[in-house]
């Protein structure tokens, strides 16, 4: 299963500069078979490649990550959800368990919580329109 977080992450550096697996592995610290095994579900997932450096040099050539557009976008819309955040306290909690209990009460009677929802909806309405004929007559 993909860590959400994680992959964020790595893509992240990996859009930044080009980054060789052992440099990466080192700016994402802890364990090296979990950032081995992550990029490799990166690139399962084609949001990352690997791709063999071009260059001439002694011993083996070297392997970069780059970002797909798909990763890129994939960050993007991470970053965007991220940004994005809930604001609730105890009391917000608290009406919101008592909500859903009434909801429980009203399908234990055989009730549609909805159709509840749309008749109180309909009734505020009607009382809306009249206290405007009523407003708008004096």
């Amino acid at each position: 299963m993909l860590q959400i977080d994680l992959a964020a992450r790595v893509l992240s550096y990996c859009s930044e500069a080009d980054l060789t697996v052992s440099e990466l592995a080192r700016k994402m610290g802890g364990s090296h078979d979990r950032t081995m095994a992550l990029i490799k579900e990166l690139k399962e997932r084609s949001l990352l490649l690997q791709e063999i450096s071009r260059r001439q040099s002694v011993g083996r050539p070297r392997q970069y990550l780059r970002v797909t557009p798909i990763g890129k976008q994939f960050v993007r819309e991470y970053n965007r959800l991220r940004d994005l955040s809930l604001h609730s306290n105890d009391n917000d909690i608290r009406k919101a368990l008592h909500q859903a209990e009434l909801a429980r009460r009203l399908v234990e009677s055989g009730v549609s919580p909805y159709a509840r929802f749309q008749e109180i909806n309909e009734l505020a309405r009607n009382i809306a329109s009249t206290a405007k004929v009523k407003h708008g007559a004096r």
